[in-house]
């Protein structure tokens, strides 16, 4: 499970240095403030967020492994299906690229600060990781591989525009069959809890509606902006935490299975957003 994890998010993140345009650093130059909000927000507004939900009389009595999974998600940025999603809204995905990768980057030094900082009642053991065993890990697969990625786009950019497609599909077949594979294993035992813990979804419902509002909140007026970083705050990344888990509670099949279920939640949440947007824009074409 944990090479399968590792390979997953190597992938995505090569796949992801693949896709950045030539000079990655030119929403830094051109739109800083923009780029400072999202990272703010994407980074520190969202575990926030999920910290005060669980806080709240939403949270209480939930089970750990639920507290754990929303706490988790919400401190991991960079979900890799993000420039998948964009591309259906916005005719240009190279905002959502390039956000993904400023959060990918911020994830290093954001992750370890939330997971040390964090009360342990919210996180039960798994905050106790020492918070650079956790930047070692982002370090190396997280963000290595997208820097392999971008290097080569680059220097290569002939070979990376020929295999970045076959890239693209092995990172996404990689991360449905991670997902499948947990679901299967987890499910017979964790259906109990998950039924039981229905509040449980109901706060990753609400957090993921939070990521949108806030998407909203900071995007500026321009279209693709609006309907890109809405996406960026509210899909949080599951690679990442699996990996966190499998390092520090591999048996946790209940916690990954929390996990996954985030994923489903957000798809469930953001599909009226995703129609909303869709007819926005279609509205806008005719």
């Amino acid at each position: 499970m944990s090479l399968l994890i590792s390979l997953t998010l190597f992938f995505i993140m090569v796949s992801l240095g693949l896709n950045l345009p030539s000079i990655q650093f030119g929403l830094l130059k051109r739109r800083p403030a923009l780029l400072i909000r999202v990272l703010l927000a994407t980074c520190v507004a969202m575990p926030l967020a999920a910290l005060l939900l669980l806080q709240s009389p939403l949270g209480e009595g939930l089970s750990p492994a639920i507290k754990t999974a929303v706490m988790l998600m919400a401190i991991c940025p960079s979900a890799p299906m993000i420039a998948l999603k964009s591309r259906q809204l916005a005719d240009n995905p190279e905002l959502a690229t390039r956000l993904q990768f400023w959060s990918a980057c911020a994830a290093i030094i954001s992750v370890p600060l939330w997971v040390s900082q964090l009360p342990s009642e919210a996180g039960e053991t798994v905050w106790s990781i020492p918070s650079q065993d956790v930047a070692f890990q982002i370090f190396t697969v997280q963000l290595i591989p997208l820097l392999v990625g971008v290097s080569l786009r680059r220097w290569r950019s002939e070979w990376a525009e020929r295999w970045n497609s076959l890239v693209q599909k092995i990172a996404t077949v990689l991360l449905l069959a991670l997902l499948v594979i947990i679901l299967i294993v987890a499910l017979p035992k964790v259906t109990p809890m998950l039924i039981g813990n229905l509040r449980g979804a109901l706060v990753m419902l609400i957090l993921t509606w939070i990521g949108l509002a806030l998407g909203l909140a900071v995007a500026g007026k321009n279209s693709v902006e609006r309907s890109t970083i809405p996406l960026v705050l509210s899909m949080r990344n599951p690679g990442l935490a699996l990996l966190i888990i499998q390092q520090i509670a591999p048996q946790a099949l209940d916690l990954k299975a929390a996990v996954v279920g985030y994923v489903v939640i957000t798809a469930v949440g953001s599909a009226p957003f995703m129609k909303w947007r869709k007819s926005l824009i279609a509205g806008i074409t005719n």
